[in-house]
């Protein structure tokens, strides 16, 4: 698909209108080459790569035919929630990986609010997630707040923890 977009992303008004971006739910299989090919030098990790998880649910978003960004969705705790009102009702962000031509277009915030609606609808209270350190901008323009600093692990990229509180719609 590289070389192949249409000419709006040079004009920032990408995708063209509503037919062009499709998001929905999707299998664990559907996001594995994507995912695989945009969080290396991470390691794959083979299906299902969350056996463990309470709960989950994975997020694509479409181009055309082309998963373009996918994300992961998993009922967990961070560490600070234990005893927490929160406890039991926070969700990880995994696996967010954007295919290279397809960054700074929408598609990943796209995934990311499909993916904040359906926890909203499950009851979550709040999401949060270790992302890279390259992506540090984006979950704060998504109004996640930034936990401490830097954090290095083994055979990971640099990254920061971030945390957002869901708001919950209030019906009458």
């Amino acid at each position: 698909m590289k070389g192949q977009l249409p000419q709006a992303r040079a004009t920032g008004q990408f995708p063209t209108n509503d037919t062009d971006l499709h998001v929905c739910l999707i299998s664990e299989e559907a996001g594995l080459d994507l995912r695989t090919s945009e969080l290396a030098p991470a390691p794959p990790k083979p299906v299902p790569a969350y056996p463990d998880a309470k709960a989950l649910f994975h997020v694509g978003a479409y181009y055309g035919s082309v998963l373009a960004s996918v994300g992961t969705f998993t009922l967990e705790d961070m560490d600070s929630d234990q005893g927490s009102q929160s406890s039991g009702r926070s969700w990880r962000i995994r696996g967010m990986a954007t295919a290279t031509e397809f960054r700074r277009l929408g598609f990943a915030s796209a995934v990311l609010d499909h993916g904040l609606r359906e926890i909203r609808q499950r009851g979550g209270l709040l999401v949060w997630c270790n992302g890279r350190t390259t992506a540090s901008s984006f979950y704060r323009y998504h109004k996640f707040e930034q936990m401490g600093g830097e954090r290095q692990l083994p055979d990971l990229q640099p990254h920061f923890r971030f945390r957002r509180v869901i708001e919950q719609s209030r019906h009458p």
